[in-house]
């Protein structure tokens, strides 16, 4: 990372991925950060966590720019090479290899805690002053400064304020920044599968007419993490049922893929809503990753828009930030999410039907794309993230 001269005082809310990153980059370029988390230092024990990200290139790179990525646990990584997608009950399917671009794998599969703690620690030993179990009670922006109280009652003043503190952040909300949303009426269920067959670093999904069911490979060639998006009354039965009526609706959508499978952790569900912040930018505050968008998590591309946000933020606090400067990253950020927001709405749309024309119409597209070259050459950058 290039230095920086001009020091600013950054101070950024939320300890998530995408936060410490911007904190873990914005000191390494020089700058003087606070970062300001609700709970404490994340931790993780040696069971698979249910929450994982799907990191394409553009974003391991970062890490890997960040000194992060060389420190996360090998066996708590799962680098796929693979990804086969396909219609339920249909012909329709196409699958995507690495090698078809000339690529090591498509993208690597990591716990979020385990990313979250090395980054934490790495933010903490670079010199980011972190205020844990802290939360902000009030903050002022103008065109010159950013101003923080947090519940102890400590006073924090710099040049800028970073939200990324989620899809609720208490930042957005008591800026008044209006937001665009949209609920999906679907419920994600995650839980960690084992699976008679090796899942061979390949990435699953099919499409039901209730939802997509994924399959993303773990570093254990038996374990998945399985993230299945389902309209919101059938999740709720989904996450009523005893394991083995679950495991049972689970084997039916899977067409088999991967032999008998199995629960090897608990079902959490969470709500799933589109949400697309209409101003990223207010005088001296920003905001970024979910506190800005949140999308459907079909394509896995939640953590990697939120990774982009950080890597325009970094390429613009390198240089003394400015409105203007700002306001370009703020629209092509803008630009960036409503694209996947668009198509992750057109993939739901598109796959969320039963009707046997549609169903026939899918099929002929997954074909067509499946065996022309350009085509799937074009997809598989698409899931780079290129």
């Amino acid at each position: 990372m290039k230095a920086q001269t001009n020091a600013l005082t950054v101070i950024i809310v939320g300890g998530g991925m995408i936060g410490l990153s911007a904190a873990l980059g914005l000191r390494q370029q020089g700058h003087r950060v606070h970062m300001v988390e609700r709970s404490g230092r994340p931790t993780y024990s040696e069971q698979t966590e249910l929450r994982v990200s799907a990191l394409a290139h553009h974003s391991r790179a970062l890490l890997q720019n960040l000194g992060v990525w060389q420190k996360l646990p090998a066996e708590r990584l799962g680098p796929y090479t693979g990804m086969q997608v396909w219609d339920h009950d249909s012909f329709g399917e196409i699958c995507f290899a690495a090698a078809e671009v000339d690529a090591d794998d498509l993208g690597a599969i990591v716990e979020n805690r385990v990313l979250e703690q090395a980054l934490w620690d790495a933010a903490e030993a670079s010199g980011v002053v972190m205020h844990a179990e802290e939360e902000v009670t009030a903050h002022q922006v103008d065109a010159e400064h950013a101003h923080v109280t947090l519940n102890s009652g400590q006073q924090l003043h710099g040049d800028y304020l970073i939200a990324a503190d989620g899809a609720r952040s208490a930042i957005r909300e008591r800026a008044k920044l209006p937001i665009s949303f949209w609920d999906y009426e679907q419920t994600g269920i995650v839980a960690v599968i084992e699976t008679e067959q090796p899942h061979q670093g390949v990435a699953r999904q099919v499409f039901l007419p209730t939802g997509p069911v994924a399959w993303l490979p773990l570093h254990d060639p038996h374990h998945v993490s399985l993230v299945w998006s389902a309209d919101s009354d059938y999740a709720q039965q989904l996450l009523a049922d005893d394991d083995k009526t679950f495991i049972h609706q689970l084997q039916a959508a899977s067409d088999q893929c991967l032999g008998t499978l199995q629960l090897a952790s608990q079902r959490v569900g969470f709500p799933l809503r589109m949400q697309y912040a209409q101003r990223w930018l207010q005088d001296r505050l920003l905001i970024i990753g979910d506190a800005a968008h949140s999308i459907h998590p079909l394509a896995g591309q939640g953590a990697n828009l939120g990774f982009g946000d950080v890597i325009d933020l970094l390429a613009v606090f390198e240089q003394s930030p400015s409105q203007r400067s700002l306001r370009g990253w703020e629209r092509k950020r803008k630009a960036a999410a409503l694209t996947m927001i668009t198509a992750m709405e057109a993939f739901k749309r598109g796959f969320g039907s039963a009707n046997p024309l549609l169903k026939l119409v899918r099929g002929v597209g997954f074909k067509v794309a499946n065996s022309t070259a350009p085509i799937k050459r074009m997809l598989v950058k698409a899931a780079l993230g290129e």
